[in-house]
């Protein structure tokens, strides 16, 4: 539809183009780097900012960049209400292990034994992700005793990166995890898109899609960045709303007018 009229040989705006064109942004390289230093050193990485500050976007592209062969690969999209035994269950599964009617001192035992396996015969290193974590239970988190703590704690045999919203290092702060508040070595937060970023972001996205002149006007930049809240999520739903709109208005280019009547379409 639209497409066809601004002449895009793609829309860039969605999910499925994310990945296959990766805009850089600071929060991006930061992020990348980070995990492959976590991935090193082994230990606990925590990684927390608002809701679509792109996040999972980031843990997509790491994975990929991951070698399977060297790798094992644990991702944990974690679900409100999650119990312990849903969350040991996931990783028990990840691991080909029957979890059964086995106790829970069993399963954190044969998990432990797996993990060791995979390190020393099969020469891989284990990286458990954990997605939205700030979903995660108290209980979960007092119990993660079981990822780090191997042969007295005196071994480091796998990575773990915590990704959340900020309610995860709120609960993180307090005295009752301090035992692994005291094993996290990387601590980043999201900012989200810079000014310059967004309009960055976009141009180059346009460009992707083979369009080959100024569709949004110099001054609807600055409405974007105020109205996306530093979100590309955010920032993908407006554009999509301002094409939508542009062409429903015959119009060749997008103006701040537009902007804001994509945003007021947007808002609830």
């Amino acid at each position: 539809m639209y497409t066809t009229y601004y002449g895009m040989s793609c829309n860039p705006f969605t999910k499925n183009e994310s990945i296959k064109y990766r805009f850089e942004s600071n929060d991006f390289r930061q992020c990348i780097n980070r995990f492959h230093y976590i991935k090193e050193i082994k230990g606990v990485g925590l990684f927390t900012g608002e809701t679509g500050l792109g996040k999972t976007y980031v843990i997509r592209h790491f994975i990929n960049s991951l070698n399977k062969d060297i790798y094992k690969i644990i991702y944990i999209s974690a679900q409100k209400n999650m119990s312990v035994f849903d969350f040991f269950k996931i990783i028990s599964d990840y691991l080909g292990l029957d979890v059964g009617a086995c106790y829970k001192s069993d399963i954190y035992s044969n998990i432990q034994k797996e993990i060791r396996r995979i390190v020393l015969h099969d020469r891989m290193q284990p990286i458990i992700i954990i997605d939205d974590a700030h979903l995660l239970t108290r209980e979960i988190l007092l119990n993660f005793k079981v990822l780090y703590d191997f042969e007295m704690d005196s071994v480091d045999y796998l990575t773990v990166i915590l990704v959340g919203q900020p309610d995860l290092r709120q609960e993180l702060s307090k005295n009752i995890h301090i035992a692994l508040k005291q094993r996290i070595l990387v601590n980043y937060t999201f900012e989200g898109l810079s000014r310059e970023e967004v309009k960055n972001y976009v141009i180059t996205r346009l460009e992707y899609a083979n369009v080959e002149y100024e569709l949004f006007q110099p001054e609807a930049y600055h409405a974007l960045y105020a109205t996306s809240k530093s979100s590309p999520r955010r920032l993908n739903n407006l554009v999509n709303n301002c094409l939508m709109l542009g062409y429903q208005n015959n119009l060749k280019t997008i103006d701040t007018d537009i902007v804001m009547d994509a945003k007021n379409e947007m808002d609830i």
